[in-house]
């Protein structure tokens, strides 16, 4: 039940900051940069704070040249003698500066923007720290030239992140406070870039507001396309806004629409009476759409990532607080930027979390949204983490602020990160005039946990018909009884041509044969961003090497992929959504039917009626998505009568190629297709 105490029974006596000696690196930022146009120019700035009595600059970071083409820089009006070499290595910047004087830029400087042609895809944009100098700035000092303390890198060089097209951010407002009367509903979105269509449906309850048949809508959408704009009947005595755009189509043909930032791209007009009314976006994949200038759709699954619901209300609720999923490098700091959503007249804040001490060691807390006249005050105590602030005047922030930055060293291990609300005041907003608690139940809508670990891990379930035995509801471990399963990976010939080095020193009991795995940022087989080898157990886990751990993927940054899984001689499967990787991974079981599985059950099977399992098909050993003549001729046919070997042929794996492979599994399965982008 929520509180009914008045916030912050604490003391706020000391602002926590991130500490500055004068000895320090300036912060170095690459940006992230969401949806840029594809075949267009974009500018990538490079930040920097702390930026004080420069006197030199060597800088170097890396990209993937497939996704971006170097054309050229402009750097702070500051500098002479600046200069940028991003044509000698394709996908590596060096960035170098010097003088005999020191130079003093504001905070968020723009420190050089750099120009791209940007031809899709996504990538990181990371600083190298692999080489001492590679990334390094020296103090003027009086002519002393100090080399300025860099470690540890990730504090001082903060990488960027270039995303492929995807649809924008579009979010319904949070209105607390409302009175009677008419009130505007104001539809905003983020990145909106080569928009030629839109389709959305709002749902509302009638009972506390009725539409009122009239709107405004953004001018340059107006003067560039049409609107449609009604409502219908929705379940449970709800309804929905209907609302679409459409480009004019003319020959030559208007440009596609781009609007900057927090646009409103159409203000609702509703009458309020009382209560409260969620506004929820209907997505059922084309209610909730949109689609580039060609007119194609773009990327918007999960679909809680591309559009934020919203709600009216009398009351002033809480706003939700979201702390991210990291990964971490030994011995290295990581900076969690906590942000928040429906930040509107907040007066008083008291956050408390818990997180395991041998994994996080905490350092320090930075804010740079809260005003003069505000009180900060935080500690990281043996795994219990307390922020508390307080000011005059009452604070509003846009979605997605970060609210503060929590800063830990990672010793190893994965950890939560969960938000402690388990007691009236430990989780807590304040209204900004009567200081009164803000609703915040349930805790989980209002309070996101985080993590932390090594590496992203996927936690996925998958079985192969060919090796499952109905009578035990498992697979079998015929190869590796009988020592047939290699030590190293098996995929590094045609078609996968996977380089990778996995290799075992013993082969655990229960695994039934090696898999490999990708992870895309799209469903195209271009997007792949990474690639492992893992184990396949008798009870469908993709595990690592040790055959219980999930399968991690160093390297790769928490977010929202798309996975396939191969087999030697199994259809290969792909999720038909994207699937959230981070430290503690949940479950993405393409056993559990067709509707997981890109092209449903064109691409799996039904393998035990029982349990309603399905199952990767057997027999496509050359692995090019369908089952064909070439399985029997090129793989069961040469090694007709091995006994025992380790395969392709060997569609059962049992470790024999015989005439039950072919009379079993390929000719049933003969003609079935299932193309992979």
């Amino acid at each position: 039940m929520k509180k009914e105490t008045l916030i912050l029974a604490f003391s706020l006596c000391l602002l926590v900051v991130h500490p500055l000696y004068s000895q320090n690196a300036p912060i170095t930022t690459a940006q992230h940069i969401y949806n840029p146009v594809i075949g267009q120019s974009l500018t990538m700035p490079v930040t920097v704070t702390h930026f004080e009595d420069i006197s030199s600059i060597s800088l170097i970071f890396n990209y993937n040249p497939a996704v971006l083409t170097f054309q050229g820089f402009v750097p702070n009006a500051a500098f002479n003698n600046f200069t940028v070499n991003g044509t000698s290595t394709p996908g590596r910047v060096i960035i170098s500066w010097y003088a005999l004087y020191g130079i003093t830029l504001p905070d968020n400087a723009h420190l050089v923007d750099l120009m791209f042609m940007n031809n899709g895809g996504t990538t990181s944009v990371t600083w190298d720290s692999g080489d001492e100098g590679s990334c390094e700035y020296a103090k003027y000092d009086n002519g002393a030239y100090t080399v300025l303390n860099d470690a540890p890198f990730s504090t001082y060089y903060r990488n960027g992140y270039i995303s492929s097209p995807s649809a924008p951010l579009t979010w319904a407002p949070v209105i607390t406070n409302a009175t009677p009367g008419s009130i505007g509903i104001p539809i905003k979105v983020n990145s909106f870039n080569d928009i030629g269509a839109i389709s959305l449906t709002l749902e509302y309850d009638p009972a506390v507001m009725t539409y009122q048949n009239t709107y405004s809508a953004n001018p340059v959408l107006n003067a560039n396309g049409g609107w449609f704009v009604g409502i219908q009947d929705a379940p449970a005595g709800k309804k929905v806004v209907k609302i679409s755009w459409t480009k004019t189509v003319m020959v030559p043909p208007i440009p596609p629409v781009n609007l900057p930032d927090s646009s409103i791209i159409i203000t609702l007009n509703f009458n309020y009476i009382a209560g409260t009314s969620l506004l929820s976006w209907i997505d059922d994949g084309e209610s909730c759409e949109y689609a580039d200038g060609n007119y194609i759709p773009l990327e918007d699954s999960p679909t809680g990532d591309y559009y934020l619901n919203g709600l009216v209300t009398s009351q002033h609720y809480a706003p939700q607080t979201v702390m991210p999923c990291m990964t971490g490098v030994v011995g290295q700091t990581v900076v969690f930027p906590v942000r928040v959503y429906g930040f509107t007249n907040i007066g008083a804040i008291s956050l408390t979390m818990d997180y395991n001490p041998t994994v996080l060691t905490y350092q320090w807390t930075s804010s740079d949204v809260l005003p003069l006249g505000w009180s900060l005050d935080a500690n990281g105590i043996s795994g219990h983490y307390i922020f508390g602030a307080i000011g005059g005047p009452s604070l509003s922030l846009p979605d997605g602020s970060v609210l503060f930055n929590i800063s830990f060293i990672y010793n190893g291990g994965n950890s939560l990160i969960i938000w402690d609300d388990n007691d009236p005041i430990s989780c807590e907003y304040a209204d900004g005039v009567t200081l009164a608690p803000l609703y915040d139940l349930p805790r989980e809508s209002f309070y996101i946990d985080g993590c932390i670990g090594p590496a992203p891990v996927i936690n996925g379930r998958t079985f192969l018909e060919g090796a499952y035995d109905v009578s035990s509801s498992a697979m079998t471990t015929h190869l590796n009884l009988q020592s047939l399963i290699p030590f190293n990976q098996p995929y590094n010939s045609l078609p996968w041509n996977y380089a990778g080095t996995e290799v075992l020193t013993t082969v655990p009991s229960n695994v039934t044969d090696w898999v490999l795995v990708q992870l895309r940022t799209t469903q195209a087989s271009s997007s792949t961003i990474s690639t492992r080898a893992g184990l396949l157990t008798s009870d469908g886990a993709v595990t690592d090497l040790d055959g219980i751990s999930p399968l991690a993927f160093p390297g790769v940054l928490p977010g929202y992929y798309y996975m396939v899984i191969y087999h030697r001689n199994h259809m290969a499967v792909l999720s038909s959504t994207t699937y959230q990787v981070n430290p503690f991974s949940g479950i993405y079981d393409f056993s559990s039917g067709p509707s997981g599985n890109y092209g449903g059950a064109s691409g799996i099977k039904l393998i035990d009626i029982a349990l309603g399992r399905w199952g990767m098909l057997a027999s496509d050993a050359s692995n090019d998505q369908n089952i064909y003549i070439n399985d029997y001729t090129d793989y069961w046919v040469p090694d007709f009568g091995l006994n025992p070997g380790y395969s392709r042929g060997d569609f059962n794996l049992d470790g024999k190629v015989y005439i039950d492979d072919f009379t079993d599994l390929w000719v049933p399965n003969f003609g079935l297709i299932n193309g992979l982008p």
